[in-house]
């Protein structure tokens, strides 16, 4: 369910410490969002960067344990276990303890126990997307914040704060319904686009590269291998820990072994049907049925159409013609600013799409356009200049 709450993260950290262990991108991100809302610097414990970075304000972990009120755990998946099972003897009353994973069977039985017998608030938390600045902030994603008992109401609050101050869309669950959900939504999706971007890259060493096959493919073949893309460009670690998360339980392995059930009858029926009249054939029956099965009223078929189609035009017009352009600093007004100078080149535009770049505080603007003049490349390069923009590709 959806939820809401009026307690601030500056009211419910107070005077508190509070410590990151594991600070990569989702743990960096929580210490820039949280330092603003604390009294006190963020401690941090990740031997890694300390390693790595001589400066790094590295604490060891029974230490930040022993200072901080308020604990986010938000290391790699595999490292979560290990570190609730070190650190479970420090813990003490009233402490908060908050974990990030975005699978958390290996620990949930951790979790319970720490908050049953009350040597800590244990509370848990699941950011539904990658942290910034891989993508340009959090605003208006999908954020879980994890029921564990009524002993652990302040841990859920600031989930749910942390959350709220990001501007994303909460949903509050059960720990175990949060485990089943993500078999469904992250669980089998990753075993199928590993397994699809497996089974495409077979036999491109005679078909060519996977651009080419962009190039003369259907809208169809474009939108499914915007799904293959989209996994191949995850950590391959991060996909195999959640696959592998999935098989850990009987109910997961159950599921996945179904869907190489499904896949395996799909082909079988395949099979049976290629000398058969078309109005005897069974795969179209079985595909009909599994449609029918994951949407009875076709209301989600409908948006989908809707939601396909607008995407295979925009990715249309963007390859027909469309200009790149990096801006070297972000900041307000600068989309107006942009667009006025396409403006009086006689550019007429119909998508325009924007990313993080590839360096910081900068951004990438793919446009696309439906004119077709001819477009004095050298003057606009120059204008666009004067507003730190690079026109960094053209296309016709």
């Amino acid at each position: 369910m959806e939820h809401s709450s009026e307690r601030t993260l500056a009211s419910i950290i107070g005077d508190k410490t509070i410590g990151i262990i594991g600070v990569g991108k989702c743990g960096s991100h929580l210490v820039r969002t949280l330092q603003p809302h604390s009294s006190h610097p963020i401690l941090q414990s990740d031997p890694g960067r300390a390693k790595r970075e001589p400066d790094f304000p590295h604490l060891p972990l029974s230490e930040l344990v022993e200072k901080a009120a308020i604990l986010f755990i938000a290391t790699d998946l595999t490292e979560i276990r290990g570190i609730l099972l070190h650190i479970r003897a420090q813990l003490r009353e009233q402490q908060i303890i908050i974990d990030t994973g975005s699978s958390k069977r290996d620990y949930i039985d951790l979790l319970r126990s720490i908050d049953a017998s009350g040597s800590a608030q244990a509370g848990s938390i699941h950011a539904m997307t990658k942290p910034p600045p891989e993508i340009p902030s959090w605003r208006g994603q999908n954020g879980i914040v994890c029921t564990i008992s009524e002993h652990s109401r302040d841990a859920e609050d600031l989930g749910v704060a942390l959350f709220t101050q990001q501007q994303m869309f909460i949903h509050t669950m059960r720990l175990e319904e949060h485990d089943r959900m993500m078999h469904q939504i992250q669980g089998k999706p990753h075993f199928l686009q590993a397994g699809a971007c497996a089974a495409m890259g077979e036999g491109l060493p005679e078909t060519g590269t996977v651009e080419s096959l962009e190039r003369i493919g259907s809208p169809n073949f474009e939108l499914f291998m915007l799904s293959v893309g989209r996994g191949a460009t995850l950590s391959a670690k991060l996909q195999a820990d959640l696959i592998t998360s999935m098989a850990s339980s009987p109910e997961g392995r159950n599921d996945l072994q179904r869907t190489i059930a499904l896949l395996q009858h799909i082909l079988d029926l395949a099979i049976h049907d290629v000398h058969l009249p078309a109005t005897e054939r069974q795969l179209p029956a079985f595909i009909e049925a599994a449609r029918k099965k994951l949407d009875p009223t076709l209301e989600w078929r409908n948006r989908m159409e809707a939601k396909t189609n607008t995407i295979v035009v925009r990715l249309a017009n963007i390859r027909k013609r469309s200009l790149r352009l990096t801006a070297l600093h972000d900041r307000k007004g600068l989309l107006k600013d942009i667009c006025s100078i396409l403006e009086s080149h006689g550019i007429d535009m119909n998508a325009i799409d924007s990313l993080p770049g590839k360096l910081p505080e900068t951004m990438d603007f793919e446009i696309g356009r439906k004119d077709a003049i001819e477009v004095n490349l050298q003057r606009l390069e120059e204008d666009l200049t004067r507003i730190e923009v690079l026109l960094t590709a053209s296309g016709s």
